[in-house]
Parts: C-alpha cells; structure tokens; sequence
C-alpha cells in the first residue's frame, strides 16, 4: 500500500496543468492595475503579487488539514458512545486540526521570505448542525486562536458552507487561505542565490503534520482498538492529531538577524522529495537524518514500508528545510533554540543532476 497510489499523485498531473494553462492565459489582466505575478514564483510554495508601482510583493496561499479531521470525527463518535465523558476530551481534538489549519498555510508563505498576516478559512460540512456542535466549534476556534498567536496573524474573513451531498454530514472540509507581505522586494527568496557547498538545514517537525494521513488511517482503522490503542501515555489517535509545528517565529527572526537564507521549503506531501523543490539544478546531499517521530517508526513497522516510500511520504523528522551558508549554523541553532525547536545540519548543496540523495539510507529521489 502506498501513498501515491492512494492520493494518484501523478494521475492529477494533467489537471494542475490545465489550471497552468489557464493562469497563462489570464496572468496579463492583472497589468491594468499594474500589478503582475512574479513569474519566478510559480512552482514555488506561494505565489508572488509584484505591485510595479510600489517596493514590496503580496504572498498568496490556499491549503487545508486534508483527512487528519476524520481521525477527530471517529474519536468523537466513539467518546459520545460511552455517554459520559467531559466535553474537553472532544474539544482538544479539533483544537489540533484548528492550528494545523494556520501552520499548513504560513508555514509555505514564510518559504519565500514573507511575513504572513491574515488567513480566510473555508469550514464545509454536509449539514448545518455541524456548526451547532459546541464542542467541535469550541475546540476548532480554540485551535485556530492558538494558530494566529503561534504566527502573529488574525482570521478577518472566511466561509461557512453546507454542502448537502458533497461533504457527509458528521464530517468538515478545512481549507483556508493566507496572505503575506516581503517588504522591500529584495527580500524576495525564491532560490537563486543556492549555490554548491550551502549547507542544507532542517528544524523537527512534531510528528506527522497534515500529510500522508489517507495512508496512515487506512493503516491504524484495521487495528483492533483502531485509533484508541494505546500509543505510550496517548492512544494512537492522539498522537496522530499533534498538531503541526508552526515555523514562522524562528525563521522571520533569522531572516532580521541577517541570515542570508537562499532557500526554504516547508517539507509536507512528497516529503524529502521536497529538499529539491529549488528550480536550479543540484544534487541535494542528505549525510544526516532527524530523529524519527516514534508514530512514523510505527507506521513503517505496521505497513511493513521500505525506506524509500517512507521518506517520500512521511516528513520523517524534518518540518522545515532551510538552505544557507554553513557559517551561519551557530546563529541559526541559538534562534531556533529560543523558540523551543531543534535545527540539524542535514547535508549539503553540490553541483549534479537535480535529485535528493540520503547517504544513510542509500536512497536517490530524481
């Protein structure tokens, strides 16, 4: 059982090709206000506003919690079975999925040197009595206020739709939307300045994030006690709803500090595939890995997994990459530090044929 399979990652190739062709097709209606898309940032984790007129550009990113919410939803259902239990058990579920909804959004703005400042969320559900469920709202709002204080931002806007016959009806579609602010342009970090001998630098994720979670359900509901098995102090479900680490502080203070940051990628589907997201073409280096998240070890052990699937799948430790000289490592560890978080000189950048090669585990991505 793979991820990709489950996802046909490369079966909806053609569909995000069309919407290229349709942006193409569209991008210059945007010169009548003197504003254009940043052509180098297409392909990159957020998309670029350039205002001609004026010195900075406008971050734009949609993205959303994927299934990581059913895991609550089932969790629910069971705790409600059992008829007394306290509302807090339940609310703390969907408080996880609240902050993963800001981090899976600022998280890519921050990738390109901005500032992320507001988020629109879109909540759908295939009923209306989802929204009249206290204890999903309270926990949701409670997650999302959690999200924007972790990342400095506010929610001004966002949508509520009931989706009769698209969403079922005990269950919600979280997506939102983020924009953000580089300021002045030169700011911009799009990966030009990557160059061979960088060091390549990942800070730990806290477990699995938001990705690969269609392949983990699949995996944890055959169990016996599914997402009630014991998981150390937790049970499995708790550990899979740990909420995604948001990255913005660290990295908004190393880029005032003057860390010359060449690139970042915020590391989620495709996972260390995702170390080679830089257009220009060298061979990433991988000589050293991150702790693995107990919960992955897991999962590998369960669907009996190669290393190579797992590390195209999963984040296996690594939350974030960021690429910079390796002088700048001492720096770049005291901050991380500060923000109670872990920074790992993972590699390096060399000259090659674009690709990700992990040393320890004999693994080429091209």
């Amino acid at each position: 059982m793979k991820y990709g399979t489950i996802e046909g990652l490369s079966k909806k190739d053609p569909f995000k090709q069309g919407f290229a062709q349709i942006f193409n097709h569209t991008k210059d209606n945007l010169l009548k206000n003197r504003i254009r898309i940043l052509p180098e940032s297409i392909g990159e984790p957020a998309a670029l506003l350039d205002f001609l007129d004026y010195d900075f550009c406008l971050a734009f990113k949609t993205d959303g919690t994927g299934t990581k919410v059913l895991i609550a939803d089932q969790m629910t259902e069971a705790i409600r079975r059992r008829k007394k239990y306290q509302p807090r058990e339940i609310e703390r579920l969907y408080e996880c999925i609240g902050i993963d909804l800001v981090a899976t959004n600022v998280n890519d703005v921050i990738c390109l040197g901005a500032t992320p400042l507001v988020l629109s969320d879109e909540i759908a559900s295939g009923h209306y009595t989802k929204f009249t469920d206290r204890e999903f709202v309270n926990g949701l709002y409670s997650g999302i206020k959690k999200g924007c204080d972790e990342a400095n931002i506010t929610v001004p806007c966002g949508e509520s739709p009931t989706q009769v016959d698209i969403v079922k009806k005990n269950t919600v579609n979280i997506t939102g939307s983020c924009i953000g602010i580089v300021k002045p342009k030169q700011k911009v970090i799009l990966g030009k300045d990557i160059r061979s001998g960088d060091a390549i630098f990942g800070l730990h994720s806290s477990g699995i994030h938001v990705n690969g979670l269609s392949l983990a359900r699949k995996l944890i509901e055959i169990l016996p006690k599914g997402y009630f098995t014991k998981f150390g102090s937790k049970t499995l479900g708790e550990e899979l709803l740990t909420p995604t680490r948001i990255y913005v502080k660290p990295i908004l203070e190393m880029l005032d500090k003057q860390v010359p940051i060449h690139y970042m990628s915020n590391i989620s589907g495709s996972a260390f595939r995702k170390v080679s997201r830089a257009k220009k073409p060298f061979t990433y280096v991988i000589e050293q890995l991150p702790q693995i998240p107990e919960i992955l070890d897991y999962l590998q052990k369960l669907g009996n997994l190669s290393d190579k699937d797992m590390y195209e799948t999963w984040n296996m430790g690594l939350g974030f990459m960021v690429i910079a000289p390796e002088r700048e490592e001492e720096k770049m560890k005291k901050i991380a530090k500060k923000y109670k978080t872990n920074l790992l000189k993972l590699g390096y950048v060399e000259t090659g044929k674009k690709s990700v090669v992990i040393k320890p585990k004999g693994i080429i991505y091209e």
